[in-house]
Protein backbone atom coordinates (compact mmCIF):
# COMPACT_ATOMS: atom_id res chain seq x y z
CA UNK A 1 0.00 0.00 0.00
CA UNK A 2 3.03 2.44 1.04
CA UNK A 3 4.81 2.06 -2.57
CA UNK A 4 1.60 2.96 -4.30
CA UNK A 5 0.87 6.09 -2.12
CA UNK A 6 4.52 7.09 -2.50
CA UNK A 7 4.11 6.64 -6.25
CA UNK A 8 1.05 8.75 -6.55
CA UNK A 9 2.71 11.59 -4.36
CA UNK A 10 5.55 11.65 -6.50
CA UNK A 11 3.41 11.81 -9.80
CA UNK A 12 1.11 14.66 -8.35
CA UNK A 13 4.54 16.52 -7.38
CA UNK A 14 5.98 16.24 -11.18
CA UNK A 15 2.62 17.09 -12.72
CA UNK A 16 2.27 20.28 -10.74
CA UNK A 17 6.08 20.91 -11.36
CA UNK A 18 5.91 20.35 -14.73
CA UNK A 19 2.35 22.63 -14.87
CA UNK A 20 4.47 25.46 -13.16
CA UNK A 21 7.27 25.22 -15.85
CA UNK A 22 4.45 25.39 -18.80
CA UNK A 23 3.55 28.51 -17.63
CA UNK A 24 7.09 30.11 -18.18
CA UNK A 25 6.04 32.38 -21.23
CA UNK A 26 2.52 33.25 -20.30
CA UNK A 27 3.95 35.17 -16.96
CA UNK A 28 5.86 36.87 -19.20
CA UNK A 29 3.44 37.96 -21.64
CA UNK A 30 5.12 35.68 -24.44
CA UNK A 31 2.41 33.99 -26.79
CA UNK A 32 3.12 30.14 -28.20
CA UNK A 33 1.00 26.84 -28.54
CA UNK A 34 -0.05 24.56 -25.42
CA UNK A 35 2.75 22.24 -24.83
CA UNK A 36 2.26 18.67 -23.90
CA UNK A 37 3.89 16.68 -20.78
CA UNK A 38 6.90 15.79 -21.57
CA UNK A 39 7.71 16.23 -25.37
CA UNK A 40 6.42 20.12 -25.25
CA UNK A 41 5.94 21.46 -28.57
CA UNK A 42 7.87 19.20 -30.37
CA UNK A 43 6.36 15.58 -30.33
CA UNK A 44 5.98 14.99 -33.78
CA UNK A 45 9.59 14.55 -33.82
CA UNK A 46 9.63 11.75 -31.34
CA UNK A 47 7.25 9.73 -33.62
CA UNK A 48 9.51 11.04 -36.47
CA UNK A 49 6.71 12.87 -38.07
CA UNK A 50 8.17 15.70 -38.59
CA UNK A 51 11.84 17.30 -38.11
CA UNK A 52 12.32 19.77 -35.51
CA UNK A 53 12.48 23.02 -38.08
CA UNK A 54 9.19 21.52 -40.05
CA UNK A 55 7.36 22.22 -36.43
CA UNK A 56 9.52 25.24 -36.10
CA UNK A 57 8.19 26.65 -39.69
CA UNK A 58 4.47 25.35 -38.91
CA UNK A 59 4.40 27.63 -35.40
CA UNK A 60 6.23 30.52 -37.38
CA UNK A 61 3.45 30.64 -39.85
CA UNK A 62 0.65 30.32 -37.45
CA UNK A 63 1.50 33.36 -35.24
CA UNK A 64 1.87 35.83 -37.95
CA UNK A 65 1.09 39.02 -35.22
CA UNK A 66 3.85 37.97 -33.17
CA UNK A 67 7.55 38.93 -33.10
CA UNK A 68 8.51 36.04 -30.97
CA UNK A 69 6.77 32.68 -29.70
CA UNK A 70 7.54 30.96 -26.46
CA UNK A 71 7.75 26.91 -26.91
CA UNK A 72 9.08 23.77 -24.81
CA UNK A 73 11.43 21.72 -26.65
CA UNK A 74 11.05 18.74 -23.87
CA UNK A 75 10.47 20.38 -20.55
CA UNK A 76 12.50 23.30 -21.30
CA UNK A 77 11.45 26.71 -22.50
CA UNK A 78 12.92 28.04 -25.98
CA UNK A 79 12.27 31.49 -27.83
CA UNK A 80 11.33 31.24 -31.67
CA UNK A 81 11.94 34.65 -33.11
CA UNK A 82 10.44 36.27 -36.06
CA UNK A 83 11.21 40.16 -35.54
CA UNK A 84 14.51 41.00 -37.88
CA UNK A 85 15.14 43.62 -35.57
CA UNK A 86 15.47 41.53 -32.69
CA UNK A 87 17.34 38.65 -35.04
CA UNK A 88 19.93 41.21 -35.88
CA UNK A 89 20.20 42.05 -32.13
CA UNK A 90 21.05 38.47 -31.61
CA UNK A 91 23.39 37.75 -34.53
CA UNK A 92 25.60 40.77 -34.69
CA UNK A 93 24.49 44.14 -32.31
CA UNK A 94 24.27 42.06 -29.35
CA UNK A 95 26.18 39.14 -30.18
CA UNK A 96 28.04 38.99 -27.05
CA UNK A 97 24.77 37.86 -25.81
CA UNK A 98 24.02 35.46 -27.90
CA UNK A 99 27.77 34.00 -29.11
CA UNK A 100 27.04 30.30 -28.51
CA UNK A 101 25.28 27.32 -30.92
CA UNK A 102 22.58 25.26 -28.35
CA UNK A 103 25.08 22.30 -28.46
CA UNK A 104 27.49 21.13 -25.94
CA UNK A 105 30.11 18.35 -27.13
CA UNK A 106 32.64 17.12 -24.62
CA UNK A 107 36.55 17.30 -26.25
CA UNK A 108 37.27 14.22 -24.47
CA UNK A 109 34.73 11.99 -25.37
CA UNK A 110 34.34 13.29 -29.19
CA UNK A 111 37.45 14.96 -30.06
CA UNK A 112 36.88 15.54 -33.54
CA UNK A 113 33.90 17.35 -33.92
CA UNK A 114 33.90 18.93 -30.26
CA UNK A 115 37.45 21.01 -31.51
CA UNK A 116 34.40 22.35 -34.45
CA UNK A 117 34.02 25.60 -34.36
CA UNK A 118 30.21 25.10 -34.85
CA UNK A 119 30.23 23.02 -31.59
CA UNK A 120 33.10 25.21 -29.23
CA UNK A 121 31.71 28.15 -26.97
CA UNK A 122 33.12 31.06 -25.53
CA UNK A 123 36.49 32.63 -26.14
CA UNK A 124 37.72 29.27 -27.31
CA UNK A 125 35.36 29.57 -30.46
CA UNK A 126 36.94 32.59 -31.01
CA UNK A 127 40.31 31.55 -30.98
CA UNK A 128 39.77 28.87 -33.22
CA UNK A 129 37.37 31.20 -35.63
CA UNK A 130 40.19 33.85 -35.78
CA UNK A 131 42.96 30.86 -36.65
CA UNK A 132 40.79 29.34 -39.28
CA UNK A 133 39.64 32.67 -40.99
CA UNK A 134 42.81 33.84 -43.04
CA UNK A 135 42.34 29.90 -44.71
CA UNK A 136 38.95 30.97 -46.51
CA UNK A 137 40.10 34.53 -48.25
CA UNK A 138 39.17 35.19 -51.75
CA UNK A 139 43.35 34.70 -52.38
CA UNK A 140 43.07 31.47 -51.25
CA UNK A 141 39.88 30.75 -53.12
CA UNK A 142 41.95 31.24 -55.90
CA UNK A 143 44.90 29.03 -55.39
CA UNK A 144 41.70 26.27 -54.99
CA UNK A 145 40.36 27.02 -58.08
CA UNK A 146 41.76 25.20 -60.59
CA UNK A 147 41.02 22.06 -58.49
CA UNK A 148 37.36 22.41 -58.69
CA UNK A 149 37.19 23.60 -62.07
CA UNK A 150 39.45 20.08 -63.11
CA UNK A 151 36.25 18.08 -61.06
CA UNK A 152 33.71 20.01 -62.78
CA UNK A 153 35.14 19.14 -66.36
CA UNK A 154 35.40 15.37 -64.79
CA UNK A 155 31.99 15.57 -63.68
CA UNK A 156 30.82 16.71 -67.47
CA UNK A 157 32.73 13.62 -68.56
CA UNK A 158 31.16 11.56 -66.12
CA UNK A 159 27.55 12.10 -67.31
CA UNK A 160 28.34 12.09 -70.70
CA UNK A 161 29.77 8.28 -70.72
CA UNK A 162 26.86 7.06 -68.10
CA UNK A 163 24.14 4.09 -70.05
CA UNK A 164 21.48 6.37 -68.35
CA UNK A 165 20.06 9.78 -69.33
CA UNK A 166 18.73 10.52 -65.86
CA UNK A 167 21.31 10.23 -62.35
CA UNK A 168 20.53 10.91 -58.60
CA UNK A 169 21.36 14.75 -58.32
CA UNK A 170 22.59 14.48 -54.37
CA UNK A 171 24.36 11.81 -55.67
CA UNK A 172 26.26 13.38 -58.93
CA UNK A 173 26.51 16.47 -56.85
CA UNK A 174 28.67 14.55 -53.61
CA UNK A 175 30.72 12.72 -56.20
CA UNK A 176 31.77 16.24 -57.50
CA UNK A 177 32.26 18.00 -54.21
CA UNK A 178 34.30 15.09 -52.43
CA UNK A 179 36.53 14.83 -55.38
CA UNK A 180 36.91 18.57 -54.18
CA UNK A 181 37.17 18.55 -50.64
CA UNK A 182 40.30 15.58 -51.57
CA UNK A 183 42.20 18.12 -53.64
CA UNK A 184 41.27 21.15 -51.81
CA UNK A 185 42.03 19.45 -48.04
CA UNK A 186 43.78 16.92 -48.31
CA UNK A 187 45.92 16.71 -51.32
CA UNK A 188 44.75 13.48 -52.73
CA UNK A 189 42.13 12.27 -55.75
CA UNK A 190 38.81 11.11 -54.34
CA UNK A 191 38.35 9.28 -57.29
CA UNK A 192 34.57 9.56 -57.21
CA UNK A 193 33.91 9.84 -60.66
CA UNK A 194 35.93 6.61 -61.65
CA UNK A 195 35.36 4.46 -59.16
CA UNK A 196 31.75 3.55 -58.19
CA UNK A 197 32.41 3.13 -54.14
CA UNK A 198 35.56 5.15 -54.00
CA UNK A 199 37.52 5.08 -50.55
CA UNK A 200 36.67 8.07 -50.12
CA UNK A 201 32.97 7.78 -50.78
CA UNK A 202 32.67 4.86 -48.35
CA UNK A 203 34.09 7.36 -45.81
CA UNK A 204 31.60 9.88 -46.65
CA UNK A 205 28.33 6.90 -46.37
CA UNK A 206 30.55 6.49 -42.91
CA UNK A 207 30.23 9.53 -42.33
CA UNK A 208 27.80 11.64 -42.39
CA UNK A 209 24.64 10.04 -45.30
CA UNK A 210 21.18 9.69 -44.11
CA UNK A 211 20.62 7.29 -41.34
CA UNK A 212 24.70 7.63 -40.44
CA UNK A 213 25.43 7.32 -37.12
CA UNK A 214 26.69 10.86 -36.81
CA UNK A 215 23.04 12.17 -38.71
CA UNK A 216 21.38 10.45 -35.63
CA UNK A 217 23.52 11.25 -33.23
CA UNK A 218 23.31 15.32 -34.23
CA UNK A 219 19.53 14.68 -34.87
CA UNK A 220 19.07 13.46 -30.96
CA UNK A 221 21.22 16.74 -29.88
CA UNK A 222 19.07 18.98 -31.62
CA UNK A 223 15.69 17.73 -30.80
CA UNK A 224 16.85 17.26 -27.21
CA UNK A 225 20.39 19.00 -25.88
CA UNK A 226 20.46 18.01 -22.79
CA UNK A 227 21.19 14.01 -23.81
CA UNK A 228 24.59 14.76 -24.63
CA UNK A 229 25.03 15.97 -20.75
CA UNK A 230 23.18 12.83 -19.71
CA UNK A 231 24.95 10.47 -21.74
CA UNK A 232 27.79 12.29 -23.64
CA UNK A 233 27.66 11.26 -27.42
CA UNK A 234 30.16 10.94 -30.29
CA UNK A 235 28.83 12.50 -33.72
CA UNK A 236 32.16 11.14 -34.76
CA UNK A 237 32.46 7.33 -34.42
CA UNK A 238 35.68 5.84 -33.58
CA UNK A 239 35.62 4.07 -36.63
CA UNK A 240 35.64 7.68 -38.74
CA UNK A 241 38.03 9.36 -36.03
CA UNK A 242 40.49 6.45 -37.04
CA UNK A 243 40.48 6.67 -40.60
CA UNK A 244 40.24 10.58 -40.76
CA UNK A 245 43.58 10.81 -38.45
CA UNK A 246 45.30 8.08 -40.66
CA UNK A 247 44.45 10.16 -43.97
CA UNK A 248 45.75 13.28 -42.51
CA UNK A 249 49.02 11.85 -40.72
CA UNK A 250 49.52 9.91 -44.18
CA UNK A 251 49.42 13.44 -46.26
CA UNK A 252 51.27 15.28 -43.25
CA UNK A 253 53.99 13.09 -43.37
CA UNK A 254 54.16 12.13 -47.45
CA UNK A 255 54.47 16.15 -47.49
CA UNK A 256 57.43 16.42 -45.08
CA UNK A 257 59.42 13.12 -46.76
CA UNK A 258 58.92 14.70 -49.92
CA UNK A 259 59.28 18.70 -49.20
CA UNK A 260 55.95 19.38 -50.70
CA UNK A 261 54.45 22.58 -50.59
CA UNK A 262 50.95 22.82 -51.79
CA UNK A 263 48.47 25.31 -51.77
CA UNK A 264 45.57 23.68 -49.90
CA UNK A 265 43.99 23.64 -46.40
CA UNK A 266 46.06 20.93 -45.18
CA UNK A 267 49.50 23.54 -45.76
CA UNK A 268 47.29 26.17 -43.92
CA UNK A 269 46.31 23.51 -40.68
CA UNK A 270 50.19 22.79 -40.88
CA UNK A 271 51.16 25.87 -40.63
CA UNK A 272 48.84 26.57 -37.31
CA UNK A 273 50.52 24.05 -35.99
CA UNK A 274 53.92 25.69 -35.93
CA UNK A 275 52.57 29.27 -35.38
CA UNK A 276 49.86 28.60 -32.94
CA UNK A 277 50.33 27.53 -29.52
CA UNK A 278 48.56 24.61 -28.00
CA UNK A 279 47.77 23.74 -31.39
CA UNK A 280 48.01 19.81 -32.26
CA UNK A 281 48.01 17.32 -34.68
CA UNK A 282 44.42 16.40 -32.93
CA UNK A 283 43.59 20.08 -34.06
CA UNK A 284 44.84 19.38 -37.62
CA UNK A 285 42.32 16.44 -38.10
CA UNK A 286 39.67 17.92 -36.55
CA UNK A 287 39.33 20.62 -38.82
CA UNK A 288 40.23 18.66 -41.77
CA UNK A 289 36.91 16.58 -40.71
CA UNK A 290 34.89 19.87 -40.39
CA UNK A 291 35.71 20.61 -44.00
CA UNK A 292 35.30 17.29 -44.85
CA UNK A 293 31.83 17.29 -43.90
CA UNK A 294 30.94 20.66 -44.43
CA UNK A 295 32.70 21.20 -47.51
CA UNK A 296 31.24 18.13 -49.15
CA UNK A 297 27.92 16.73 -47.92
CA UNK A 298 26.07 20.76 -47.12
CA UNK A 299 27.72 21.77 -51.12
CA UNK A 300 26.11 18.57 -52.24
CA UNK A 301 22.70 18.92 -50.87
CA UNK A 302 23.03 22.98 -51.83
CA UNK A 303 23.46 22.14 -55.68
CA UNK A 304 21.57 19.11 -56.04
CA UNK A 305 18.71 21.71 -55.22
CA UNK A 306 19.84 23.73 -57.60
CA UNK A 307 19.45 21.42 -60.15
CA UNK A 308 16.31 20.57 -58.96
CA UNK A 309 14.67 24.29 -59.03
CA UNK A 310 16.53 24.45 -62.98
CA UNK A 311 14.97 21.44 -63.85
CA UNK A 312 11.46 22.56 -63.22
CA UNK A 313 11.83 26.34 -63.90
CA UNK A 314 13.22 26.17 -67.82
CA UNK A 315 13.10 29.82 -68.79
CA UNK A 316 15.63 30.65 -65.91
CA UNK A 317 17.89 27.54 -66.65
CA UNK A 318 17.80 28.94 -70.76
CA UNK A 319 18.51 32.69 -68.88
CA UNK A 320 21.49 31.20 -67.26
CA UNK A 321 22.68 28.56 -69.81
CA UNK A 322 22.88 31.77 -72.33
CA UNK A 323 25.10 33.76 -69.70
CA UNK A 324 27.55 31.01 -69.42
CA UNK A 325 27.91 30.02 -72.89
CA UNK A 326 28.57 33.58 -73.37
CA UNK A 327 31.53 33.47 -70.83
CA UNK A 328 32.98 30.19 -71.81
CA UNK A 329 33.09 31.37 -75.66
CA UNK A 330 34.33 34.68 -74.85
CA UNK A 331 37.37 33.20 -72.61
CA UNK A 332 38.54 30.47 -75.08
CA UNK A 333 36.01 27.50 -73.52
CA UNK A 334 37.47 28.02 -70.12
CA UNK A 335 35.98 29.94 -67.30
CA UNK A 336 38.59 31.79 -65.30
CA UNK A 337 38.20 32.06 -61.71
CA UNK A 338 37.44 36.08 -62.28
CA UNK A 339 34.78 35.23 -64.84
CA UNK A 340 32.91 33.13 -62.97
CA UNK A 341 32.84 34.96 -59.26
CA UNK A 342 31.29 38.25 -61.98
CA UNK A 343 28.52 36.00 -63.82
CA UNK A 344 25.31 37.81 -61.79
CA UNK A 345 22.88 35.45 -62.71
CA UNK A 346 24.55 32.40 -61.70
CA UNK A 347 24.80 33.81 -58.67
CA UNK A 348 21.21 35.10 -58.29
CA UNK A 349 20.10 31.61 -59.29
CA UNK A 350 22.09 29.60 -56.09
CA UNK A 351 21.05 32.34 -53.79
CA UNK A 352 17.33 31.98 -54.96
CA UNK A 353 17.65 28.56 -53.76
CA UNK A 354 19.08 29.02 -51.11
CA UNK A 355 16.07 31.30 -50.31
CA UNK A 356 13.63 28.61 -50.63
CA UNK A 357 15.37 25.35 -49.79
CA UNK A 358 18.54 26.88 -47.38
CA UNK A 359 20.72 23.62 -45.67
CA UNK A 360 18.53 23.58 -42.41
CA UNK A 361 15.62 24.53 -41.63
CA UNK A 362 16.81 26.93 -38.39
CA UNK A 363 19.37 27.56 -36.39
CA UNK A 364 19.72 27.28 -32.57
CA UNK A 365 21.43 29.73 -30.27
CA UNK A 366 21.71 30.10 -26.77
CA UNK A 367 21.56 32.74 -24.76
CA UNK A 368 24.69 33.53 -23.03
CA UNK A 369 23.60 36.89 -20.85
CA UNK A 370 20.49 38.00 -19.96
CA UNK A 371 19.45 40.30 -22.47
CA UNK A 372 15.88 42.85 -22.64
CA UNK A 373 13.74 43.29 -25.55
CA UNK A 374 11.02 45.34 -26.18
CA UNK A 375 7.93 43.12 -27.59
CA UNK A 376 6.28 45.50 -30.26
CA UNK A 377 2.95 43.65 -29.86
CA UNK A 378 2.88 44.51 -25.90
CA UNK A 379 5.45 47.73 -25.88
CA UNK A 380 6.57 45.61 -22.61
CA UNK A 381 9.97 44.55 -21.97
CA UNK A 382 11.15 41.20 -21.99
CA UNK A 383 14.04 39.83 -20.22
CA UNK A 384 15.41 36.64 -22.19
CA UNK A 385 17.37 35.04 -19.46
CA UNK A 386 20.79 33.15 -19.55
CA UNK A 387 21.07 29.92 -20.86
CA UNK A 388 17.43 30.27 -22.77
CA UNK A 389 17.59 28.43 -26.32
CA UNK A 390 16.80 30.46 -29.38
CA UNK A 391 15.48 29.00 -32.54
CA UNK A 392 16.33 31.36 -35.76
CA UNK A 393 13.44 29.96 -38.29
CA UNK A 394 15.63 30.52 -41.54
CA UNK A 395 13.52 28.51 -44.34
CA UNK A 396 10.04 30.33 -42.51
CA UNK A 397 11.79 33.84 -42.76
CA UNK A 398 12.69 33.23 -46.72
CA UNK A 399 9.43 31.87 -47.33
CA UNK A 400 7.70 34.60 -45.85
CA UNK A 401 5.48 36.53 -47.65
CA UNK A 402 5.86 39.69 -46.08
CA UNK A 403 9.22 39.83 -46.60
CA UNK A 404 9.43 38.40 -50.25
CA UNK A 405 6.72 38.65 -52.59
CA UNK A 406 5.06 35.60 -53.94
CA UNK A 407 7.36 33.43 -51.46
CA UNK A 408 6.89 29.95 -52.95
CA UNK A 409 8.35 30.84 -56.76
CA UNK A 410 11.73 30.53 -58.43
CA UNK A 411 12.63 34.04 -59.01
CA UNK A 412 16.24 34.79 -59.34
CA UNK A 413 15.83 38.44 -60.36
CA UNK A 414 14.86 38.64 -56.57
CA UNK A 415 19.07 38.74 -55.96
CA UNK A 416 20.01 41.06 -59.15
CA UNK A 417 20.89 45.01 -58.28
CA UNK A 418 18.76 47.34 -56.60
CA UNK A 419 16.35 43.90 -55.79
CA UNK A 420 18.87 42.47 -53.55
CA UNK A 421 19.86 46.00 -51.67
CA UNK A 422 15.87 46.31 -50.46
CA UNK A 423 16.00 42.51 -49.06
CA UNK A 424 15.45 43.43 -45.25
CA UNK A 425 18.27 42.47 -42.78
CA UNK A 426 17.97 39.01 -41.26
CA UNK A 427 15.09 38.14 -43.04
CA UNK A 428 17.72 35.89 -45.31
CA UNK A 429 20.67 34.10 -43.85
CA UNK A 430 20.85 30.69 -45.55
CA UNK A 431 24.67 30.48 -43.69
CA UNK A 432 23.67 32.57 -40.61
CA UNK A 433 24.38 36.05 -40.24
CA UNK A 434 27.28 37.78 -38.01
CA UNK A 435 30.61 36.39 -36.38
CA UNK A 436 28.73 32.58 -36.07
CA UNK A 437 27.63 32.50 -40.01
CA UNK A 438 29.06 29.82 -42.10
CA UNK A 439 33.09 30.06 -42.49
CA UNK A 440 33.50 27.82 -45.23
CA UNK A 441 30.53 29.67 -47.05
CA UNK A 442 32.83 31.32 -49.55
CA UNK A 443 34.64 27.73 -50.64
CA UNK A 444 30.75 26.10 -50.77
CA UNK A 445 29.45 29.04 -53.16
CA UNK A 446 32.77 28.75 -55.36
CA UNK A 447 32.33 24.98 -56.17
CA UNK A 448 28.80 25.49 -55.98
CA UNK A 449 29.03 27.79 -59.08
CA UNK A 450 31.82 26.16 -61.22
CA UNK A 451 30.19 22.78 -60.89
CA UNK A 452 26.87 24.43 -61.89
CA UNK A 453 28.42 26.19 -64.73
CA UNK A 454 30.22 23.48 -66.26
CA UNK A 455 26.81 21.31 -66.15
CA UNK A 456 24.31 24.28 -67.10
CA UNK A 457 26.75 24.57 -70.60
CA UNK A 458 26.84 21.13 -71.28
CA UNK A 459 23.33 19.65 -70.52
CA UNK A 460 19.75 20.03 -70.55
CA UNK A 461 18.08 19.77 -67.19
CA UNK A 462 14.68 18.02 -66.34
CA UNK A 463 12.41 16.29 -63.79
CA UNK A 464 12.71 12.43 -64.10
CA UNK A 465 9.40 10.88 -62.68
CA UNK A 466 11.22 9.08 -60.09
CA UNK A 467 11.45 12.44 -58.32
CA UNK A 468 8.81 11.96 -55.84
CA UNK A 469 6.46 15.13 -55.80
CA UNK A 470 5.51 16.91 -53.52
CA UNK A 471 9.19 16.70 -51.84
CA UNK A 472 9.04 15.28 -48.13
CA UNK A 473 12.35 15.60 -46.10
CA UNK A 474 13.31 13.54 -43.98
CA UNK A 475 13.01 13.79 -40.16
CA UNK A 476 15.53 12.83 -38.70
CA UNK A 477 18.36 14.69 -40.83
CA UNK A 478 19.53 17.93 -39.91
CA UNK A 479 19.97 18.95 -43.42
CA UNK A 480 17.38 19.46 -45.40
CA UNK A 481 16.75 16.23 -46.97
CA UNK A 482 14.31 15.04 -49.79
CA UNK A 483 13.14 11.78 -49.24
CA UNK A 484 13.84 9.42 -52.62
CA UNK A 485 16.12 11.60 -54.03
CA UNK A 486 15.84 14.52 -56.53
CA UNK A 487 16.38 12.54 -59.73
CA UNK A 488 16.74 14.47 -63.09
CA UNK A 489 17.34 13.72 -66.67
CA UNK A 490 20.75 15.05 -68.07
CA UNK A 491 20.21 15.68 -72.13
CA UNK A 492 23.88 16.54 -73.90
CA UNK A 493 24.08 19.99 -75.72
CA UNK A 494 25.08 19.04 -78.93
Amino acid sequence: MIPIVLFILVCTICYFLVKKNHEYWEKRGVVGPKPSFLVGNVGKSFILQASPGEIYTEIYRKYKNASVVGLFRSETPILLVRDPELLKEITIKSFQHFRDNDIDVDKKHDPLFGRNPFALRGDEWKTVRGQLTPGFTSGKMKWLYSYLETNAKKMVEFLQRVPETSYEAKELSLRFTLNNVGDAVFGIEGKCFEEENSEFRKLSKEFLSPGSYGVIMIFLATLFPPITKIFPLRFVTKSVEKKLTNLVSDALKYRKDNNIVRNDFMHILSQLKQTCEGFTDLDVTAHAAGFFGDGSETSAMVLSFVLYQLSVNPDPQSKLRDEVTKAFEKNNNNLPYEVVQDLAYLEAVIQETLRIQPPIHSLQKLCTKNFTWTLKETNKPLVIEKGTPIIIPMLALQRDEEHFEDPESFHPERFLGKNRENIKKCTYMPFGEGPRACLGQRFGLLQIKVGLAYIIKNFELTLNKKTKLPLKYDPTNVLITPIGGLWLDFKKIE
